[in-house]
């Protein structure tokens, strides 16, 4: 399947506090060929979009209020499908956008079940990049009795359109 097929299809939840922020991504992911994409304004409103859409991928803000992307991605990565059990949507990749490059959030995100982290600001292609890499390339999915995610062992790099990626161990 062509890479223009395959995200064709895709349905992506941004959510994110800036209207600006908003827009700019649903535009990028339009030129990427990207028709359905939801939008919210903080982690509840991304929350509710998520359980009633289960969308193919999450792009979230890091800072928000009243909830944040941090909370968001737990509040989905411990999703419950409705007899109970984990729901298997739980397991969507969700990519952080962030202001914030150092290590304590890159940290936080990692453990909260973030599968990439963008700095801010975002590039086009570095955008497309990293769709394309958490859409072809999914991570593995651990689960215990208090986390379910990504393993929050793994070195997770902090992708910037202007340097090198930065990255914590």
């Amino acid at each position: 399947m062509s890479s223009e097929v395959m995200l064709g299809t895709l349905k992506v939840l941004v959510v994110d506090d800036s209207e600006t922020m908003r827009s700019l991504l649903t535009a990028l992911l339009n030129t990427m060929g990207i028709s359905q994409v939801l939008c919210a304004h903080d982690g509840d409103a991304g929350l509710n979009l998520f359980i009633e859409n289960q969308p193919d991928l999450v792009i979230t803000d890091g800072a928000m209020k009243p909830t944040n992307g941090y909370a968001m991605t737990r509040a989905i990565r411990s999703h419950r499908a409705p007899d109970g059990g984990l729901s298997r949507a739980a397991e969507v990749p969700i990519l952080m956008l962030s202001g914030h490059g150092d290590r304590q959030n890159v940290e936080q995100a990692r453990d909260d079940g973030v599968t990439d982290y963008i700095i801010k600001p975002v590039t086009a292609e570095l955008l497309c990049e990293r769709v394309m890499a958490a859409i072809a390339d999914p991570i593995h999915i651990v689960e215990t009795e208090t986390y379910r995610g990504p393993s929050p062992r793994r070195r997770l790099v902090a992708h910037n359109a202007f340097s090198d990626p930065l990255s914590e161990n």
